[in-house]
């Protein structure tokens, strides 16, 4: 659904305007517009001229994927670090967790930083998969570096209408962010808040699927007790025709003349107006960070963040089939009828998860070793209550009540079951990390971590007076990593090789419910030239089902709407999820080949390309709902009546036998200068590089400044493509791989999309300028076996366009430099 989105926010400190905005998302074209947020410096005195830095240069030979300076991080058009992150993140195709550097300290949470508001980094760099074992991470990840400016003071007002450009649907969200930082010293708060409406299916004019019976608010007549039998001999002989249904007519007394009138018509209801296709959601988050240097070796973050997010869903209308008696004086007919009724207000689906964390972290420094501590306490609380209809199969009418004169409503009971859970969760992680041994060709850098976990769960569901369920687990882990060079030419040993590197990781880990379990990564890096790097990794890694897998409360909910792929019919089923016990841990083998090089070094352009060879046993999954081979291979959780009709599907998680897929991704980055340049009025004579810390920063007084030019203009470009080679599913042992290249899909969107291209690019000067995204995602396909025959459903290729547009609101004044 497109959506449109302007956003406006204030920043204290110098009374300016700050950012007007306007964008568009989804489908269609966005613009927003992004004005200066200026930074309000507090004085510095000109005597202080010492700068100290902390730390090795632990990344001083590794080429980043991305090397952002305050204009390109402006150009990203977002408010917050975990915004920026985000993005950059998707424009690298990643999706796990980095290790975090700021100002060269490790952080174990991006809830430590990512509130912060853009305008506090100087510089952010993403180093290559690999690079994480130099400072304590691991093999697979890459290391996300950010560099905070000496002194930022803001506070920042933001608020976003949004609303859909089809109608029918608004949202809006607001931001107040206060941040203070000076030299290690920083502290933030944020608060956060979302809103949007509900939106209707029949606001988007879905079709709706033909009830089993013909339910409608004013009601029909039907046989009974063959519901697709006729109603009356009589009705049928005045109508000149077999009479299968009838509207109940606006009548307190109706003949059966009445019901003749437009029988087999019968009254329908759009059930759509009582369904939403999106749910209403009013979310908050509140996070405060704190951070100092303790001593002149120690430094400390502390971070508590509150979150509610609250959902409301509308899930159809209740129904009831009501028997109506020959025998009551009401009725007109000689036998008895069915009446099938709709109640009036809808089935409404509520959902509140209340969550807090406190999380402290400790890094300290010991010559040239670091140690950084962790611990974490996360508590949440979820609360859902499902409405449902209490009426099963018929009601039989008592001979006093008159439905042609009574609304029934009233009689049409539903019953509301909630489902709690309550989880707790305790982290220690300790660290240490630093040179081991030195060799010819430099040091070897060593990782120990250890690691306890407490977590809990208690979940109960008033659907079943059995289902209370308490769940403990506790863990323990000790890991172990090296990086150890083999060639190199800053230290003129085996120069004429390149820089050559390895590094080995393993980790032994005891769960106290699925037993000790192993995890191994071995990794080779080699640079023959500054401008090439290459690496070969094979990762193995064992891990049991969450916490919330096996324990979650089992919920019940009816009239989930869901497509048959048997059948190929859309129907209304009862939908059972929530944890189950029974799940087996899971392995995963990653090989993994990765190149980048440093095509142009003046315009910063980058090819980089990247094959994974994934292969996972005893995958563990939630069961889709709309997959022929599933339900081909658990009948007994796709459950059907006597006329092959689906009525409930058992969507709890399971153990698949293994999942194999093989990805290429590869594309460009560029990011330069087009002319033009600025002096800035304060000079930092020294900095960090992106593993030191700043304590002092060196500045030459505004008043021997050079004076400023025209703002320089930063061209950024980048492109990739991705494509799956394979991608392979065996649902249980002894059938058959499912290819979901090949429309063999797990899931209603279809089968894998083989090729998708994801391209941006901008265009800044001096907080002003323009910024495209383009992402293509092709096509897919879904296997049917309606009728036992082999068919596809084919799901196009989808084209994503956003554009933001944003200026400096104090250029635009002439109040700015």
């Amino acid at each position: 659904m497109p959506a449109f989105e302007i956003f406006a926010a204030r920043r204290s400190g110098r009374g300016r305007l700050g950012n007007i905005s306007l964008l568009l998302g989804g489908a269609a074209i966005c613009i927003p517009a992004v004005g200066d947020r200026a930074e309000a410096q507090a004085p510095v005195d000109p005597s202080q001229q010492e700068i100290i830095v902390y730390g090795p240069s632990l990344f001083r030979d590794v080429i980043p994927e991305r090397d952002l300076d305050e204009e390109s991080i402006s150009a990203y058009g977002e408010s917050t670090i975990d915004g920026l992150l985000s993005e950059l993140q998707q424009e690298l195709g990643e999706d796990e967790q980095p290790l975090i550097l700021v100002n060269g300290e490790r952080l174990n949470d991006l809830d430590q930083i990512g509130a912060l508001p853009v305008e506090a980094l100087r510089n952010v760099r993403i180093l290559p998969r690999g690079s994480a074992v130099r400072a304590g991470g691991r093999s697979g990840q890459r290391v996300i570096s950010l560099t905070l400016k000496p002194t930022t003071r803001s506070a920042t007002l933001v608020a976003a209408p949004k609303i859909a450009t089809e109608g029918d649907w608004h949202g809006e969200r607001g931001e107040a962010i206060a941040t203070y930082i000076r030299g290690t010293t920083r502290a933030n708060l944020t608060l956060r808040g979302r809103r949007e409406s509900g939106l209707l299916e029949s606001d988007r004019d879905i079709i709706q699927p033909t009830p089993r019976l013909p339910y409608a608010l004013s009601g029909n007549v039907i046989g009974f007790p063959d519901t697709d039998g006729e109603i009356d001999p009589l009705l049928s002989a005045l109508a000149g025709r077999i009479v299968t249904i009838a509207p109940i007519p606006d009548l307190a007394a109706p003949t059966l003349d009445d019901f003749a009138i437009k029988a087999n018509d019968p009254a329908v209801t759009d059930i759509g107006a009582f369904r939403t296709l999106r749910p209403r959601v009013r979310n908050f988050d509140f996070n405060g960070t704190f951070g100092a240097r303790l001593t002149s070796w120690l430094t400390g973050t502390a971070t508590v963040r509150l979150g509610r997010n609250n959902s409301r869903s509308k899930r159809g209308l209740p129904q009831a089939l009501f028997v109506l008696s020959p025998d009551n004086p009401a009725s007109p007919f000689s036998d008895d009828v069915g009446l099938a009724f709709f109640g009036r207000t809808p089935l409404i689906y509520r959902s509140r998860r209340d969550s807090g964390e406190l999380n402290v972290t400790l890094n300290a420094r010991l010559g040239k070793w670091t140690s950084n501590f962790n611990a974490r306490h996360l508590e949440a609380r979820d609360v859902s209550r499902n409405q449902r209809s209490a009426l099963f199969g018929s009601t039989l009418l008592a001979d006093e009540i008159n439905p042609f004169a009574s609304d029934l409503s009233d009689l049409i009971l539903v019953r509301s079951d909630t489902f709690k859970s309550r989880s707790i969760a305790d982290h220690i992680v300790w660290s240490a990390t630093g040179p081991a041994v030195t060799l010819p060709a430099g040091d070897l850098q060593a990782t120990i971590e250890g690691r306890l976990v407490w977590a809990r769960q208690r979940s109960e569901s008033s659907f079943s007076p059995d289902s209370e369920r308490n769940y403990r687990r506790a863990e323990q882990s000790i890991r172990a990593a090296v990086d150890i060079p083999l060639t190199s030419r800053a230290n003129n040993f085996l120069a004429e090789v390149g820089d050559l590197s390895a590094t080995a990781e393993y980790s032994r880990v005891h769960f106290s419910d699925a037993g000790t379990l192993n995890n191994h990564a071995l990794g080779l890096t080699w640079e023959p030239s500054e401008r090439l790097r290459l690496r070969a990794e094979i990762e193995k890694f064992e891990r049991p089902a969450s916490v919330q897998l096996l324990a979650n409360p089992t919920i019940v909910s009816p009239d989930v709407r869901v497509f048959d792929p048997l059948t190929g019919q859309t129907v209304d089923v009862v939908q059972i999820t929530g944890g189950i016990r029974t799940l087996d841990p899971e392995t995963s083998r990653i090989r993994r080949l990765s190149g980048q090089w440093t095509a142009v070094p003046k315009l910063n352009l980058q090819l980089n390309a990247e094959y994974t060879d994934t292969d996972q046993r005893d995958f563990l999954s939630s069961l889709p709902e709309a997959s022929a081979a599933v339900m081909i291979a658990f009948p007994d959780r796709f459950v059907r009546n006597a006329n092959g009709e689906l009525t409930t599907i058992d969507l709890r998680p399971v153990n698949f036998e293994s999942h194999r897929e093989k990805r290429f991704r590869y594309g460009f980055s560029l990011n330069t200068g087009l002319g033009g340049g600025e002096r800035m009025p304060v000079k930092i004579s020294a900095s960090a590089d992106e593993d030191g810390v700043v304590e002092v920063v060196d500045r030459e007084p505004a008043s021997r400044a050079p004076s400023v030019r025209r703002p320089p203009t930063r061209l950024q470009l980048s492109a990739s493509h991705t494509i799956v080679l394979s991608d392979n599913i065996v649902i249980r042992p002894g059938l058959d791989p499912v290819n979901l290249l090949r429309g063999g899909a797990i899931g209603i969107a279809g089968g894998r999309v083989r090729h998708q291209l994801d391209g941006s690019g901008s265009l800044t000067s001096g907080g002003m300028g323009t910024r495209l995204a383009v992402t293509w995602r092709g096509k897919s396909a879904l296997e049917t076996r309606i009728d036992g025959q082999c068919r596809q459903l084919h799901f196009s290729p989808i084209l994503s366009v956003n554009v933001c547009v944003f200026a400096n609101a104090s250029r635009i004044s002439g109040s700015g430099n």
